[in-house]
């Protein structure tokens, strides 16, 4: 009997320590999976333009981040895609030419604006699920929306629509008419009614409209002289025989110069990020053509980044993305896509000579 409460009490003793011992025991937490941040999205640069292929034809093109896609197959002799638009949902339109026809292709796909021989698309903006595009037919300025032309001007005089934007329900466009005088009116179209800009005294040219907020800017060239019978810049990049002309920033319909008219300065393209105007062209004195890009009236050319070079150079268009500065150039048929003033990538690097026309950044 006295054996059997031995056993007992050094039962109990042994059940009570292996208790209080699991009661002190540390038992590490349960640990949430570890969740590998998604990788920093880089941001997609789109270029269009023309290159040429093997057997020297002109092909309209644009491209991703350098990979190319042609939109054209060289059978005409005309081929340009003159502006790049990437939607919400990553659908890409572009405006062009292809031999007499002016197309829009989305994703790849032509459709034809028009047939006419007098007939151009320049410019394309994508509102919604409405796609708009800036040009001429039959000579005359027009809006294409959703492939339907709008008539800007229906004469007698000839007339181009260069660039088109789209704020809420208004419908923006920049060109120019010509007066019975012979003179080109630089001219600003909303929702189909011209606003005259330039006086008509001189060539003068509406390149490029930007809205921002419940501003419009628009950017427009004119000549000094009110002799020179060729519009601006049309004698060509690096002609000897120029007409001096002034580039000239319009903000809610007031003018202010850019340039002081000394030589021949182009303003191809025109973007505005929150408070700093960025335009997009070029200087030339007849000997030497200079790429420039103008933020806020202050120039950056050969001394920070877009080298100065005898012949033909111009900056062809700008985009701001998340405060990077995007511009296409070309040095002769070499096209380069420039980031921030200093870091430049050639485009069609394999393929031979390529002119780059829009950038567009998402």
């Amino acid at each position: 009997m006295k054996i059997l409460k031995l056993v007992f009490t050094i039962g109990l003793l042994a059940l009570v320590t292996s208790c209080s011992k699991s009661k002190d025991e540390v038992i590490a937490p349960t640990l949430p999976p570890v969740t590998k941040p998604d990788p920093v999205k880089t941001a997609d640069v789109y270029v269009a333009g023309w290159k040429y292929n093997s057997k020297l034809a002109p092909v309209a093109a644009f491209w991703k981040n350098g990979v190319q896609t042609e939109l054209t197959d060289g059978t005409t002799n005309l081929a340009r895609a003159n502006s790049i638009y990437v939607s919400g949902t990553d659908d890409v339109y572009v405006a062009g030419k292809d031999g007499l026809k002016s197309v829009l292709w989305k994703n790849g796909t032509a459709t034809v604006l028009s047939n006419e021989l007098y007939s151009g698309a320049y410019s394309v903006f994508v509102s919604g699920t409405d796609v708009y595009v800036a040009g001429f037919d039959h000579g005359f300025a027009v809006v294409w929306k959703n492939g339907v032309a709008i008539k800007l001007a229906n004469g007698p005089n000839f007339s181009r629509a260069y660039s088109v934007y789209v704020s809420g329900s208004d419908v923006y466009a920049a060109g120019y008419e010509f007066l019975e005088g012979n003179k080109t009116v630089a001219t600003l179209w909303k929702n189909g009614v011209a606003t005259r800009l330039s006086d008509g005294t001189k060539h003068a040219v509406a390149k490029a409209v930007f809205v921002s907020g419940t501003d419009v800017y628009v950017s427009s060239e004119e000549n000094i002289n009110p002799q020179d019978g060729n519009l601006p810049g049309s004698e060509g990049i690096g002609s000897t025989s120029l007409s001096k002309s002034v580039i000239k920033i319009w903000k809610n319909g007031i003018p202010d110069n850019l340039t002081d008219g000394t030589k021949q300065a182009i303003g191809n393209s025109l973007f505005v990020n929150g408070n700093d105007v960025y335009v997009a062209g070029y200087e030339n004195d007849g000997i030497t053509c200079i790429a420039s890009v103008w933020k806020n009236k202050i120039v950056t050319n050969a001394g920070s980044g877009l080298y100065q070079k005898t012949g033909i150079i111009n900056a062809n268009s700008v985009f701001v993305h998340k405060d990077d500065l995007y511009v296409v150039v070309n040095e002769g048929f070499t096209a380069k896509t420039w980031k921030n003033m200093f870091t430049a990538n050639e485009i069609n690097k394999e393929g031979g000579g390529a002119t780059a026309l829009s950038v567009f950044v998402k």
